[in-house]
């Protein structure tokens, strides 16, 4: 029996971190996703990283998936505000999105922020969380503006 509950509750975590997960659909390629995210994230003076080529690395090892990249960023006064509060939230940093081709499709997609508020036990901190979520939305919808 005991092990039923923790099969419900095991799975009930996993439906709500899934409901975390924020999708967009892009109607351009995933490069120029990926180009014009970077774009924006350079125009915010936001610090830029790098892109990792998941499907480059994939091909490496002889196995071909779909374009997957991710971008990892960050805002130096968020990440230092957070990291003050909470040392070990620095485990989900820096920030980052995915952008993916699935069935023909281009998506980006990024974890909420506010996930880590139940990860780390944060009591405090919320206006920065809300802060780094928002900052995602703007640079994912600044994106798929059309340009001029």
């Amino acid at each position: 029996m005991k092990f039923f509950i923790s099969a419900i509750l095991m799975a009930a975590s996993l439906y709500c971190d899934a409901q975390n997960l924020t999708i967009y659909r892009s109607p351009k390629s995933v490069d120029e996703t990926v180009d014009r995210i970077i774009e924006i994230i350079k125009e915010k003076k936001l610090v830029y990283f790098e892109t990792v080529n998941h499907d480059k690395v994939a091909r490496e090892y002889g196995v071909e998936i779909p374009p997957t990249r991710m971008i990892l960023f960050e805002d130096p006064n968020l990440m230092i505000e957070l990291v003050s509060c909470r040392q070990t939230t620095a485990l989900d940093l820096p920030m980052k999105i995915l952008v993916w081709e699935e069935n023909e499709d281009v998506y980006i997609g990024f974890f909420d922020p506010k996930v880590m508020k139940k990860r780390f036990m944060l009591h405090e901190c919320d206006d920065i969380i809300t802060s780094m979520s928002r900052l995602k939305i703007r640079v994912v919808n600044e994106a798929l503006k059309e340009t001029e």
